[in-house]
């Protein structure tokens, strides 16, 4: 959790004029022992404090933090200073391990090596996914729920060619780094909106649960309305920090469930990086939103299983692959896989046939399967995602959500304990919703119903319908899983 509060915080808020006298007396009180009783009963047990940032309040926040360190180090919380000074940071982390911090958090790592943890902190576009750091903190991500855009003090939704409402998550970016950071822990940065105040506060359930139902952390962040408010024990922010509390509890009961494995019967396949990036990123991006479910592979020489259980694979780098994966690809194909790539660089002998569902594309065969390419190349990345959807056809769809407002979906599993997930998030608002309906790909007509902070699951009962098994949810807000024992969302042929 992101501690607010302090001398520095207070002197940024004094430049930028955004300190009311109520503000600047709580976050006084923020960094003073007694606020820690804050934490009683709840799982957060980390508190990022800010610690340097160059300027001459930084001794007296260091000052001011060691008694409340102290005191939290004594309750088993552990406290990571934020440096943001360019200026000899040695000096501040060796001040920080003085007075007791666990670690440090630095967007420039020092050039010699420290006795102290350091948890790097980068934007998205510039995380070095190869290096050595256990613990990668990454700042740019987006506030969870409905795109919108303040237009003359009216709330208009940014929407896509289809009228749908673009959904904002940073589930696509989990999975992403997951992948590309070698199963190191991720913790995303990002602040609720400047609107929300204690009648209409954001919606911090499910900005804990986008976080955590695909395996990362949310550094909790509180508005400035719901930091006087806790400090002040108001019942209004008292019931909603509670709420969050039993959130985490919920996620933390289930850890299990970071550790599945992403389900899908399509693989997009890139090294993710440099000229490639926005594409490859952005259709990871459009594909959640439309509940495609899918694996990350990144490019190798060699992707050996890989595609194992896979039915189509979307090739989104313009150039093409080195000759083993190329041959690798092409075995695929000739299995029966359908590829799709931005340019042609299958086997002279495939023959061309009519394009069926998109005439804008080429289509060859070759063997058991099938080579899709644009006859301009991939020109748009929400293009992309939706010939993608339309060439794979609904029948290999993992899940589907009827009845439902826009929402998310993440289907996993862990084959080794005969378990499958599937995790529903409401991005439409923080209220209840009813009359939910979700089809899901298994043979498996029974599963046991998760809802947000409860702690136990209720029994729940499907109807068996082309393919798959339809459920009748009931009404749950933000957050739903339907859980399944001994078999998962791969069981049972759609037609």
């Amino acid at each position: 959790m992101k501690w607010p509060g302090g001398p520095l915080e207070i002197a940024t808020r004094l430049k930028t004029q955004t300190l009311r006298a109520e503000l600047k007396e709580a976050l006084a009180a923020w960094i003073e022992p007694p606020a820690l009783e804050l934490l009683k009963g709840t799982p957060v047990n980390c508190l990022i404090v800010d610690w340097a940032d160059g300027e001459p309040q930084a001794v007296e926040q260091q000052r001011a933090l060691r008694p409340l360190i102290e005191a939290g180090r004594r309750l088993g919380i552990s406290f990571v200073g934020q440096v943001t000074s360019r200026q000899d940071p040695e000096a501040a982390i060796a001040a920080g391990l003085q007075a007791g911090l666990a670690g440090v958090l630095l967007e420039n790592p020092p050039a010699r090596p420290n006795s102290a943890p350091v948890i790097l902190r980068s934007p998205r576009p510039k995380v070095p996914w190869d290096s050595a750091f256990p613990i990668l903190s990454v700042t740019e991500n987006l506030w969870p729920g409905l795109g919108l855009e303040t237009m003359k003090e009216k709330d208009v939704a940014i929407a896509g060619p289809t009228g749908i409402p673009w959904v904002n998550s940073n589930g696509w970016f989990c999975l992403l780094a997951h992948r590309l950071g070698k199963a190191r822990a991720l913790w995303l940065e990002f602040d609720p909106p400047t609107s929300s105040n204690l009648s209409h506060p954001a919606n911090y359930p499910l900005a804990i649960a986008d976080s955590l139902a695909y395996g990362s952390r949310w550094v909790i962040s509180l508005d400035d309305s719901l930091k006087t408010g806790m400090i002040g024990k108001n019942p209004q922010a008292m019931r909603l920090w509670e709420r969050m509390a039993s959130v985490l509890s919920f996620f933390r009961a289930h850890e299990e469930w970071g550790g599945f494995q992403p389900q899908g019967m399509l693989a997009v396949i890139s090294d993710f990086r440099g000229e490639h990036e926005f594409l490859s990123w952005e259709v990871l991006n459009l594909l959640s939103r439309r509940h495609v479910q899918y694996r990350i592979v990144e490019r190798s020489g060699s992707l050996g299983r890989a595609f194992e259980g896979l039915n189509a694979i979307l090739w989104v780098d313009g150039e093409a692959p080195a000759a083993e994966l190329q041959s690798e690809l092409l075995a695929f194909v000739r299995r029966g896989g359908l590829l799709i790539t931005p340019s042609y660089w299958g086997p002279p002998e495939a023959k061309s046939i009519p394009g069926g569902v998109l005439d804008r594309y080429a289509v060859y065969d070759f063997g058991k399967g099938r080579i899709a390419v644009p006859k301009e190349g991939f020109q748009d990345p929400y293009e992309v995602a939706v010939d993608s959807h339309l060439l794979l056809s609904r029948r290999n769809d993992f899940v589907r959500l009827y009845n439902a407002p826009p929402a998310g979906c993440y289907c996993s599993a862990d084959p080794r304990r005969k378990k499958a997930l599937v995790q529903i998030l409401d991005y439409s608002s923080p209220g209840p919703v009813e009359s939910v309906s979700v089809w899901v790909r298994t043979s498996n007509r029974a599963g046991r119903l998760w809802n947000l902070g409860a702690k136990e699951s209720v029994p729940i009962q499907g109807i068996p319908l082309v393919g798959g098994v339809e459920f009748h949810l009931p009404t749950f807000a933000a957050y739903a899983a339907l859980e399944f024992e001994n078999g998962n969302p791969r069981a049972g042929n759609a037609r």
